[in-house]
């Protein structure tokens, strides 16, 4: 895997973005369900590729709240 094809973030980066807006057992919740939705296994700590991190995003956008402003906050990530 070229490292230019990695967006330097993680599922936990995801995590703790939600968490800090939403309780953990929330945030827990909706990067689970984000990341099954998005097809992408889920290990916590590996560093994610760009279209993985992207489709993420996407799931999160499309649900809503605080979900899609972390959404919308680490796609601009990508631009």
């Amino acid at each position: 895997m070229s490292s230019q094809n990695l967006s330097g973030v993680t599922i936990q980066d995801f995590y703790n973005q939600l968490a800090s807006r939403v309780s953990a057992y929330n945030a827990k919740l909706l990067i689970q369900r984000a990341v099954q939705q998005s097809g992408l296994g889920s290990n916590d700590s590996e560093q994610l590729k760009m279209d993985d991190a992207k489709a993420i995003c996407l799931e999160l956008i499309k649900k809503g709240g605080p979900a899609f402003q972390v959404g919308k906050d680490m796609y601009s990530r990508f631009q």
